[in-house]
C-alpha cells in the first residue's frame, strides 16, 4: 500500500502540476490576446469616426481591373474623411486602410480564411467589404502625417495591384 501512494503521489503532482501550468498559460495567452484586441483597435495613422463628423466625402470606385480610382489621394492630419466606395464590377472587393504592415497581415488573414472556406468578410474599424455593385462607407479621423495605404484583399486582388495612396500631410 505505501508502495501505491509513493508511485501514485509524484504522477498526481505532475498532472496537477501540468494541469495549473496549462491554466495559467491559458489566462496568459487570453490577457495577450485582449491586449493584441485592444492594440487593433489603436491605429498610428488615426481612428474610426462618424460620419456626421466628416470635413468632406471622398469617392473611390473599385474596379474589377484590380484598381482603385482615385489610385492617389490628399487628406490633412485632424481632417475626418468618409469614404465612400463604389463597386462598380462584377467581383466582391474589400477597402482596407492601413500602413504596409497592416496591410501584409490583413492579406494573410485574408488568404487563411481562403484556404480554410470560411466567409471573408470584415469587422475590423478600418475596413470593410463592398460587394459587386454596391457602395459602402467608412469614416476616419487622421491623427498623424505621412502614408496610409488602402488595399483590397480579396484573394489575388492586392498582389494584382488593387491598391491606393493616401498622402496626410500636416
Amino acid at each position: 500500500m505505501l508502495r501505491f501512494t509513493l508511485v501514485r503521489t509524484p504522477l498526481f503532482a505532475l498532472l496537477a502540476g501540468l494541469l495549473i501550468g496549462a491554466c495559467a498559460d491559458s489566462t496568459t495567452e487570453t490577457t495577450q490576446a485582449e491586449e493584441m484586441d485592444m492594440e487593433e483597435m489603436m491605429f498610428s495613422f488615426g481612428e474610426p469616426a462618424e460620419a456626421a463628423n466628416a470635413d468632406r466625402v471622398v469617392e473611390i470606385t473599385a474596379n474589377d481591373d484590380f484598381s482603385f480610382e482615385p489610385d492617389e489621394i490628399t487628406v490633412s492630419v485632424g481632417e475626418v474623411i468618409t469614404f465612400r466606395v463604389v463597386n462598380s464590377g462584377a467581383l466582391i472587393h474589400d477597402f482596407t486602410l492601413g500602413d504596409e504592415a497592416t496591410q501584409e497581415v490583413h492579406e494573410e488573414e485574408m488568404v487563411e480564411m481562403a484556404e480554410s472556406g470560411e466567409m471573408m468578410m470584415h469587422d475590423e474599424p478600418n475596413a470593410m467589404t463592398i460587394d459587386a455593385g454596391e457602395t459602402n462607407e467608412l469614416t476616419w479621423h487622421f491623427t498623424e502625417a505621412g502614408s496610409v495605404l488602402i488595399g483590397c484583399h480579396q484573394v489575388g486582388h492586392y498582389d494584382s495591384g488593387m491598391k491606393a495612396t493616401i498622402t496626410v500631410e500636416s
